[in-house]
């Protein structure tokens, strides 16, 4: 049955056109899905949250994917670990809330439990020879960058040297050290984690279907236009080291390493941040003293992207539930220092990627809702879906792996 599941997935990919977009069957088939899950979810480095989430011992949050429940804590020696939510008696979940405090880690179902390292330290009523060392939480790779958490759930995870050698000037530039999470919020959209992603990379739609963000970006006007802009914009801050280029993503990432690109790219004329007006909404970051009118784009593999204003940062992470739907999670950071009520306003922060993200939902939803048609078929992409067309490209390959 595995050997007929690769055949017809070897079949779906040497069938699908470079510059179009996906056939039917990558979006709903079962055996893709579950191939996705193991050569892409469980594979790759996944952003999971920020430390600030988790500032004193015992707190915790969990992050949740496919059928994988991981909890994120701080242990009583200050360290940030990462376990799988799964009891080793009768595999009951543990923790039960998205997030808590806890001492220790109690299995609700038969009171077995654990300390924050993952350690067993009590199960009642056990025969003479069972050995609690050998019944530890099975433990997850965790990377901090910044302040950010990562997990990898693979035992040989993508390096992240390159990554963290290439990316320690603009990380220190905009303080990702001593940022806090300023808000999260979760967007459940019923449809194929792909659709939400390939969204995301391209803004094709963002001049007909996000009026706010095409009033403040420069990248949602025409190609011409964007590139003569940036061309200006980059002539304009040359010694500016917010504005180094790195394309180290999808199918461009060393081998061993884990893909990454970052690139400064300008806002429109007038607009400082990205907000309503494009006006500033919080002090600025790190160690900046002045505006330059442009954000950058950090991707740290291939699902987790960052948008760097100069006065805060947004995450966005997708993963999927089940093969109709996913999970988009947006994160707002600010300076650690930043008061909110008197340095920034969580409404006015918020407001424009809460309301394009509101409307993405839709348009994804929408977008599944045709690509489930008998009648569906794969159309020709723009030149302003070329990242989606790397992405694409990326993701055919690690299907076959």
């Amino acid at each position: 049955m595995a050997s007929s599941n690769s055949d017809k997935i070897q079949q779906l990919v040497a069938a699908q056109l470079q510059g179009e977009s996906l056939s039917q069957a990558f979006y709903k088939d079962q055996d893709v899905y579950r191939a996705e899950i193991s050569n892409i979810f469980l594979q790759h480095w996944l952003f999971a949250g920020h430390e600030s989430q988790i500032p004193t011992s015992g707190d915790y949050f969990t992050v949740e994917f496919d059928t994988e429940s991981v909890i994120i804590l701080r242990t009583a020696a200050g360290e940030i670990k990462a376990h799988v939510n799964v009891c080793r008696h009768r595999g009951s979940r543990i923790c039960l809330e998205k997030s808590g405090s806890q001492k220790s880690l109690t299995c609700p179902y038969h009171a077995w439990s654990y300390n924050l390292d993952g350690e067993l330290i009590s199960a009642r009523n056990m025969p003479d020879d069972f050995a609690k060392s050998e019944n530890g939480l099975h433990k997850i790779n965790v990377a901090l960058l910044g302040g950010l958490i990562f997990i990898c759930l693979s035992e040989n995870p993508p390096s992240l040297t390159s990554l963290r050698e290439d990316l320690k000037q603009p990380f220190e530039l905009f303080g990702m050290f001593n940022m806090k999470l300023a808000e999260q919020k979760s967007y459940r959209i019923p449809a194929n984690w792909k659709l939400a992603v390939e969204n995301y990379q391209e803004c094709y739609h963002c001049g007909p279907s996000h009026p706010e963000f095409a009033q403040i970006h420069a990248m949602a006007k025409s190609p011409k236009v964007f590139q003569t802009t940036k061309a200006n914009f980059t002539q304009a801050h040359q010694a500016n080291p917010k504005c180094i280029e790195l394309n180290h993503y999808f199918d461009l990432a060393e081998k061993g390493q884990e893909g990454y690109q970052y690139d400064r790219n300008p806002l429109l004329r007038g607009a400082l941040s990205g907000s309503l007006g494009g006006k500033p909404v919080a002090p600025l970051l790190g160690s900046l003293d002045e505006y330059d009118g442009g954000a950058s784009e950090l991707m740290i593999g291939p699902l987790s992207y960052f948008l760097i204003y100069d006065d805060h940062m947004l995450g966005y992470r997708f993963l999927p539930v089940s093969v109709d739907e996913c999970i988009c999670d947006v994160y707002w950071f600010v300076n650690e220092s930043a008061v909110e009520g008197k340095d920034y306003q969580l409404d006015q922060l918020t407001w424009l990627w809460d309301v394009t993200t509101q409307a993405d939902k839709t348009i994804i939803m929408n977008n599944q809702k045709g690509v489930n048609s008998r009648f569906y078929k794969p159309g020709r992409l723009s030149e302003m879906e070329s990242f989606q067309q790397s992405f694409l490209n990326w993701y055919l390959q690690s299907l076959t792996k």
